[in-house]
């Protein structure tokens, strides 16, 4: 297509691999850093965790920093394994990485897909309780702590942990988890974890635990084990506090998700279940999940080439070019007159399809004027729609043969994802909710409500304060206004009728107003 074309030297993006991996080799260890300072922060605040809903979190998030370690300590192996290999080979051959433009041949040219966001959302995974079950439950009955990982390459993320009992139909979570760097070819592992979260098989901290190894099992051993966690030994301390009753995760049921499951509405998808009704943390899964997988590729999303060129038109055998702002993006070849109607949301000239029925060619160079001309062919009901561009210079008409064979790539490559741009919805920062809900049996602790003792003295202070001040304590406190005008004079406080009157009123107000917040604070309790 634009073969035969001369220029200057130039140098593939792989040549920058010497100067890139090197930083990339010092992010994730710096990463890795990170993880292990979260995992003792974490560690040491599982340590001091008397909470059944404290130990199952901190247990849970300790999983998650060492599942994120894991996939970062495998990627590193991988980086510096292939820095090791392109030194190699550029110790053999110095000039790697240098190619000639007339050697260029798009359509042939070994490339590397687009990236795009995937994002996995309003996850539902029913449940299939027998009736006796559902319908008997008692206050008692076993509940469970769920949660989900979600593992792609270097990325790992977890959902919210809820609870679980009996009375739930259907495992909800609304979290939504966003990959910003995933290829067509990914692959999302999708891990469900229970654990059993009764609140007398939680009864041991870690500490705790070790403390009672050491007493009941041999001398020897349990002095080893207790001095792991003496010694901030983490990683043993970790594997030892999964061991702890009613605080293991187990996992429970998991699938893979890959290109092919991604669609803009709601799809069910297959899970391969774990254990049985023997198990402590097992929950009758009915081996589906339901879920929005949405794939976004960044040709889709964003521009994948722009710039000025000039369109050929022929009116009455007469023939014209107009100079127009094209935009390469998803699928389609948009032409303004100039860029700032992008901005002001202008409908397009000309909005020319690119897919895998097109064909961009190359033309002839006019040597005279230096015209370099590219033509865009679409078939349409049998017959071929034309259009012809012109670049300015040599190196722009490279530039856009190269634009359109990477748009061209990128489309076979994510498929039907490019067929239409899928939206990937933000959810707005979570608020708290306006009636917080809370256990039956935590109500009487939460309420704060003074005893009618409490009312009564505080009453009794305001009226002695009163009496003690000839009202003037109401004047400081902004309760009368002073210079009040009855008849010509001032109101006279002295008059103990009058006095005894705004007293009334006053203890009255207060008891309304502190009735008021009692019942606010009810409803909010409740």
């Amino acid at each position: 297509m634009a073969a035969g074309m001369e220029g200057p030297r130039l140098r593939e993006p792989a040549f920058g691999l010497a100067g890139l991996a090197p930083r990339e080799v010092c992010s994730i260890r710096e990463k890795i850093d990170l993880e292990i300072r979260i995992r003792e922060g974490i560690w040491k605040l599982l340590s001091l965790s008397t909470q059944k809903d404290q130990v199952l979190l901190a247990v849970k998030n300790l999983m998650v920093c060492n599942s994120r370690i894991m996939a970062y300590t495998s990627e590193l192996r991988k980086l510096e394994e292939k820095i090791a290999n392109q030194t190699g080979r550029c110790s053999v051959d110095g000039t790697q990485g240098l190619i000639h433009a007339s050697d260029v041949n798009f359509e042939n040219k070994e490339r590397t897909p687009c990236k795009g966001k995937v994002a996995i959302s309003d996850i539902r995974i029913p449940l299939m309780w027998k009736d006796s079950d559902h319908f008997s439950y008692k206050e008692g009955s076993p509940r469970y702590a769920i949660f989900c990982l979600f593992k792609m390459e270097t990325e790992v993320f977890d959902t919210d942990m809820i609870i679980v009992d009996k009375t739930i139909t259907d495992i909800c979570f609304e979290n939504i988890t966003i990959f910003h760097e995933a290829g067509p070819d990914f692959q999302i592992k999708v891990e469900v974890y229970s654990c059993c979260a009764q609140e007398s098989s939680i009864t041991n901290t870690p500490k705790k635990l070790a403390k009672k190894l050491k007493t009941s099992i041999s001398k020897a051993t349990g002095k080893k084990i207790h001095s792991v966690f003496q010694d901030e030994n983490h990683e043993a301390s970790l594997f030892l506090s999964s061991t702890v009753p009613g605080a293991k995760y187990n996992l429970l049921a998991h699938t893979t998700l890959t290109l092919e499951s991604a669609e803009d509405s709601f799809k069910t998808h297959n899970l391969s279940i774990n254990g049985n009704e023997e198990s402590s943390y097992w929950l009758p899964l009915f081996g589906n999940m339901c879920c929005r997988l949405v794939a976004q590729p960044t040709c889709m999303a964003e521009d994948a080439f722009a710039g000025f060129l000039n369109q050929q038109q022929i009116i009455d055998d007469l023939t014209s070019w107009r100079r127009l702002y094209c935009v390469l993006r998803g699928g389609k070849f948009f032409c303004y007159y100039g860029p700032e109607e992008i901005e002001a949301k202008v409908e397009p000239a000309l909005i020319v399809p690119i897919h895998k029925e097109t064909r961009i060619r190359a033309m002839d160079k006019d040597a005279k004027k230096r015209i370099h001309n590219f033509s865009v062919i679409n078939p349409v009901a049998g017959q071929s729609i034309t259009h012809i561009f012109s670049v300015d210079s040599k190196e722009d008409l490279q530039k856009w043969m190269e634009a359109f064979w990477q748009h061209f790539f990128d489309l076979s490559q994510w498929k039907h994802c490019c067929e239409e741009l899928m939206k990937i919805e933000i959810m707005s920062p979570r608020k708290p909710p306006l009636f917080l809900t809370k256990e039956a049996t935590s109500v009487y602790h939460d309420m704060s409500i003074d005893s009618p003792m409490k009312l009564e003295s505080l009453s009794d202070i305001i009226q002695n304060k009163i009496e003690e001040t000839n009202g003037q304590f109401l004047i400081d406190k902004g309760c009368i206004v002073p210079g009040t005008i009855k008849n010509g004079s001032c109101l006279d406080l002295e008059t103990t009728h009058v006095r005894q009157t705004w007293i009334e009123i006053f203890l009255f107000t207060l008891a309304a107003v502190t009735g008021m917040m009692v019942i606010c604070h009810f409803i909010q309790v409740c």
